[in-house]
């Protein structure tokens, strides 16, 4: 990239300048200067000539300069700079500001195995700004940085959680059904197996590799294309550069808590009520029918503290009187706050959760310190950095993230001809969290949306700690998760001839992750029991009134106290009563080694050629040990177990030999063509499958080159179009599908002859004959273009991804006659298909204002090509678009207006019959009655889709007849019987983009970043997603229960109350395009303000730069939920957990920070 062109071309210069410096002398005093960019700082390493060549001289580390001139002009040249002519006269001093040059600092870009100029580039391959993606950003690791930095990059954090890795990927959200989509992640050529064992503060240079064209000189491993990190290999002058920037940031949810409170009692009531209410008793005692007529007498709602019609009153009152008054750290007091009446506990205050288990405004803190030097032929840089990153757990023992990265980097220039190198990179990351169960279905943060408003949390008026998930994550002891990382390589380079070159390098990486979980028992005053009668210290039998106080017997409000049953330990549980250890280890050896020649041929033929070698081998090793029960939880140790003791282990292995050619051919930097082949060998393959060729072809045509085309020279600067093809194997798969198995362990049965556990061996896997690689062929054409001497820049490319002979069922296979799963062979083929826009401009004003801006979108969406048979709407049907959601469309909700009534105004509750309906799914049913059409028609009856107490009624879902058959159906969800079903969805994220503004100006810098979705639909599962969805446990969202239709509020947006029992699918909320979740968002990424002290101050301290900045991250949110508190980013069921988390309800993941930063760089 830039920088690495930068540093090549200044330590050319440098060596010829000085030598010829050395040698040559002029009449004359010495001209003085210094050379500063258009922000005031020092351009290091700026070559300084006269116009006949023969002075010459470079800027040192402040940018001062010194020569001799035999003309009275100097020229002033720097790589990324545009070169400046100055008139000049001898003895005098001058002061020279250099532009950018916009198309010289994108130069360079790093490719596999090679850097290429940017303007000869033929495939699809995108840069980094390290700068602004990364540069003075509050984010732990990388992967979060480069969201929204590429256009065609996905990155995704479906959980927020400290310490987790974001979800990359490569234009489009699937490739193949059996294999995965990440692209492969290389630092300095060698794969890693995490994003987080980079420092930000390390990296020179990011090239994101999205074609075939581009990837296939890797192998199947980068099938779904490739991020090639490089990291900074020193200084570029002969000086020694010391700089440190840190960080101190506090974290809050990027969206707000909106949970409901009274309402949603109100709102669970209604829903009990609704279902307690029997329309044929009404109608036979000629009694009121309708949502109007609900009886609320004996009815309770809620787990465990419970409220009814009185309690309700009772809580709108405590919030009238103690709302302002009374905090989270009040107890909870017998009255005033609950009652026991008829063995019913009943709730009276209202809890926020929120209070008890959100850390507001978590601190965080980052350092980094780097040295970088170069002296003689000899180049280094040593990096260090520390991140501390608090979780949002208040009450857990320890809820953080630590990591820690050290670096080292050397080169030598040997001779002319030979230079080696060597580095080391450690990196260590831990994170620590309560150890309240080992399910991660009932995860701490399910709980922060499980209970009603009712549930206690803090303590009881005697000083007891409530049993709650609060209590739980603050008795929990601290489990971890470590990983130390360990990269060693080594690599020479040796250019025997000029224009030819040997590489070859040498990594070991070494991993160890450490995982333990120390259990713990847990106690607290106890809801779950019955309570007890509160005595005094007299012995006396205590009683208070509706305010909690003290009073006689005799008092009017007496009324006998109770307290919750204190327990210790509660509920005997297997979760996490046990001391348990993982211990994982893997290394790899990496072996890279390529020759190259370039030369050319009458000045306008220029030959690339390239062949090389690449090896990579991975081992690993687990065990596990576990052993329950412990005689002492307030030190867990292995020491102490007095249980069963259990354990468990497994190896693996894999490799991967490749080798690779390519060629390049360039004429007149004019016409550009390259071929790469890649011959790859894959351990992961039977002996007969293991080896493939895997050819690219790419071709580009600079067409501002033309001769016909000097008339755009003016305003056109570069103008590129170019076309890719290529393909590559997929080694992802599961290597399973090639060899047959058998499962074999114990079942639960005893042996009657040996009185051990009986062995098992399970039914062998069904292997096809004829299965080989899938393949992975890319189609890409683009267009490059710069305008306006470089101010504005434009990419454009339009791709096709085809996985072809894609693993899928056999199909035709009689499953419980064979007795087996269908074998999978290549029977199937997926095509992905899409484009990616890039615009970028940057202009300076005379009087030193910059400003600059990017706007890049995306869109990408996969289709299958071939598969079988099927035309199931929920398997993988030929024509089927990944993501898409099938459902009904919705009308509107059902007002009175649309029933007869009688004259009462109640509703008609009957058996339907022909002469009612055209749907003989319907005929038979009970329901409500409806008015026929204006034009006398029957109406469209939705008693099929009825069940247990729920009746259509005013105030539900009206679904839309799409046929116009008379009759609500989804036929049999075939594609060609699909009734009234429709596509209402997709929950691909579609239309990425973002877009970043920046000025800069006398030392003073601003810059927003704002990233989105422009289409993403999901429907959703949870308290949060589904109205209704649980109102025994209770907890919903605040804007189900403040507009849900009710006799009073008929223009409401969600339907009349009713508890779906934990489902998502039926009654109001069948799958529809009203409810659906609307996950397109817009969210401020990133802000920043800084300010660069001037450097005539700081040099007195011998500072060469020093700036302070303020940062956002994920400061404004808008998205379509409304007002759901659910973060449009989040992934249902999905965390660092592994699957199922929380039970895969929407929104129930760790929530999102927002962070506000205080940030300083200086630099020595």
């Amino acid at each position: 990239m830039k920088q690495i062109s930068k540093f090549f071309l200044a330590v050319l210069m440098m060596v010829v300048s000085t030598t010829i410096a050395l040698a040559s002398s002029g009449p004359g005093d010495p001209v003085t200067g210094i050379v500063k960019d258009a922000k005031g700082a020092p351009v290091v390493g700026a070559v300084v000539t006269d116009d006949a060549q023969k002075a010459f001289s470079t800027t040192d580390e402040n940018g001062a300069f010194a020569i001799v001139p035999t003309t009275s002009n100097i020229v002033v040249t720097s790589l990324g700079f545009k070169t400046k002519t100055v008139y000049v006269k001898p003895g005098q001093v001058v002061n020279v500001v250099l532009e950018d040059d916009t198309t010289l600092l994108d130069d360079a870009v790093v490719v596999g195995y090679a850097v290429q100029s940017r303007a000869n580039l033929t495939g699809a391959v995108a840069t980094v700004d390290v700068e602004k993606s990364l540069g003075g950003r509050s984010i732990p690791d990388v992967g979060r940085g480069l969201q929204g930095s590429t256009p065609g990059l996905q990155i995704t954090l479906p959980d927020a959680e400290v310490g987790s890795d974001p979800k990359m990927k490569i234009r489009g959200a699937i490739a193949s059904i059996e294999g995965g989509s990440s692209p492969l992640i290389l630092l300095d050529n060698v794969e890693i197996p995490s994003i987080q064992v980079v420092n930000p503060n390390d990296i020179e240079s990011i090239s994101v590799l999205k074609d075939a064209a581009s990837t296939s000189i890797y192998g199947s491993k980068g099938a779904f294309g490739v991020i090639l990190i490089t990291t900074k290999k020193g200084a570029k002058t002969d000086n020694v550069t010391v700089t440190y920037s840190g960080l101190v940031s506090f974290q809050n949810m990027a969206k707000d808590y909106d949970m409901a409170s009274v309402n949603g009692l109100q709102y669970m009531l209604d829903a009990s009520a609704r279902s307690k209410f029997s329309p044929q008793n009404a109608t036979d005692n000629g009694l009121p029918v309708g949502p109007h007529a609900y009886s609320y007498d004996g009815i309770y709602v809620a787990s465990y503290i419970r409220t009814d019609q009185n309690a309700i009153a009772r809580s709108y009152e405590w919030q009238k009187k103690y709302g302002d008054t009374i905090g989270p750290n009040d107890p909870m007091v017998y009255g005033r706050d609950w009652y026991y009446n008829g063995g019913v506990i009943y709730g009276i205050r209202t809890y926020n959760i929120y209070d008890y288990m959100i850390a507001e405004w978590a601190p965080t803190q980052s350092h980094n310190a780097t040295v970088s030097g170069r002296k003689g032929s000899t180049s280094f840089n040593v990096g260090l950095s520390y991140l501390d990153e608090s979780g949002m757990m208040k009450t857990a023992k320890d809820d953080s993230h630590q990591k820690y990265n050290a670096s080292v980097k050397l080169e030598t220039e040997v001779n002319k001809w030979l230079t080696v190198r060597g580095g080391i990179l450690y990196s260590q990351r831990q994170k620590n969290y309560p150890f309240i169960t080992d399910d991660t279905s009932y995860s701490p943060w399910l709980y922060l949306y499980r209970w009603s408003p009712l549930m206690p949390y803090g303590y009881d008026e005697m000083g007891n700690v409530l049993r709650s998930p609060v209590s739980e994550a603050a008795q929990a002891n601290t489990a971890t998760r470590r990983y130390n990382y360990t990269n060693v390589n080594l690599g020479t380079t040796i250019s025997p001839l000029k224009g030819w070159n040997i590489v070859a390098d040498y990594s070991y990486t070494n991993q160890d992750y450490i995982m333990t979980l120390p259990g713990c028992t847990f106690s607290g005053a106890s809801y779950r029991g019955t309570p007890v009668e509160m005595i005094d210290v007299n012995g006396n039998q205590v009683y208070v009134n509706w305010d909690g106080d003290v009073v006689p017997s005799t008092d009017p409000d007496a009324m006998v106290a109770y307290h919750f049953p204190y327990e210790d330990p509660y509920e005997p549980t297997s979760d996490n009563r046990y001391f348990a250890r993982t211990h994982e280890n893997f290394y790899r050896h990496t072996f890279n080694a390529f020759t190259d020649y370039t030369f050319k041929v009458a000045d306008a033929h220029e030959f690339k050629f390239m062949a090389g070698m690449n090896l990579s081998t991975y081992d690993m090793t687990s065990q596990t040990t576990k052993v329950m029960n412990l005689s002492d939880y307030d030190n867990p140790q292995f020491n102490f177990g007095t249980g069963v003791w259990t354990g468990g282990g497994s190896a693996s292995w894999e490799s991967q030999l490749g080798f690779f050619g390519r060629f390049n051919y360039n004429y007149k930097d004019r016409y550009l063509f390259e071929a790469n082949i890649r011959r790859d060998g894959s351990s992961k393959f039977p002996t007969a499958l293991q080896w493939a060729w895997f050819p690219s072809f790419s071709a580009g045509w600079r067409i501002i080159e033309e001769p016909w085309m000097e008339f755009a020279k003016p305003f056109v600067s570069t103008l590129k179009a170019r076309v890719s093809w290529g393909s590559v194997g997929d080694q992802s798969v599961s290597s399973s599908l090639y060899i047959p198995t058998i499962s074999t362990g114990q079942n639960e049965w005893i042996n009657a002859s040996t009185g051990q556990l009986a062995n098992y061996a399970g039914t062998p896997s069904t292997v096809s004959a004829g299965i080989t690689w899938q393949r992975i062929e890319t189609l890409d054409a683009g267009l490059d273009a710069r305008f306006l001497n470089s101010h504005v820049g434009l990419t454009f490319d339009w791709f096709m991804r085809d996985t072809d002979q894609m693993i899928v069922p056999t199909d035709g296979v009689n499953t419980t006659t064979f007795g087996a799963s269908a074998p999978k062979a290549n029977h199937g083929s997926l095509r992905t298909t899409g484009w990616e826009l890039a615009i970028d401009g940057n202009y300076r004003f005379a009087n030193g204002l910059g400003i600059n801006g990017t706007f890049m979108i995306a869109d990408a969406k996969s289709t299958i090509m071939a598969y079988g048979d099927t035309k199931s709407l929920s398997s993988w049907y030929v024509g089927k678009t990944y993501g898409e959601i099938w459902g009904f469309e919705v009308d509107r909700l059902y007002q009175y207006d649309d029933f007869e009534l009688t004259p009462d105004g109640s509703l008609i509750y009957r058996q339907l019959t022909e002469a009612d309906t055209d749907d003989p799914n319907c005929v038979g049913k009970f329901a409500y009655i409806l008015k026929p059409g204006p034009n006398g028609e029957k109406p469209v009856y939705q008693a099929y889709f009825q069940g247990g107490s729920f009746l259509f009624g005013p105030g539900d879902v009206k679904y839309k007849d799409l046929d116009g058959d008379g009759k609500l159906s989804y036929g049999s969800k075939q594609t060609d019987d699909h009734g009234d079903w429709t596509v209402i969805g997709n929950e691909t994220p579609r239309y990425e983009y973002s877009f970043r503004l920046g000025a800069d100006w006398h030392g003073v810098d601003v810059s927003v970043f704002f990233q989105g979705i422009g289409k993403r639909e999901m429907w959703g599962n949870g308290p949060l997603a589904i109205p209704g969805w649980d109102t025994g446990d209770g907890a919903m969202a605040n804007a189900f229960a403040a507009d849900y239709w009710t006799p009073e509020n008929t223009d409401a947006f969600y339907p009349a109350a009713y508890g779906m029992g934990k489902s998502n699918d039926g009654y109001n909320v069948m799958v529809n395009d009203r409810y659906i979740l609307n996950m397109a968002y817009l969210r401020l990424k990133n802000v920043t303000v800084g300010y660069t002290l001037p450097s005539k101050w700081t040099k007195k301290a011998h500072i060469q730069n020093l700036r302070v900045y303020f940062t956002g991250e994920n400061l404004l949110t808008f998205d379509k939920l409304n007002g759901l508190p659910i973060d449009p980013e989040c992934v249902t069921g999905v965390s660092m957990w592994g699957s199922n988390y929380a039970q895969g309800r929407t929104g129930l993941n760790t929530p999102v920070f927002k962070t506000v930063s205080l940030g300083l760089q200086v630099t020595f």
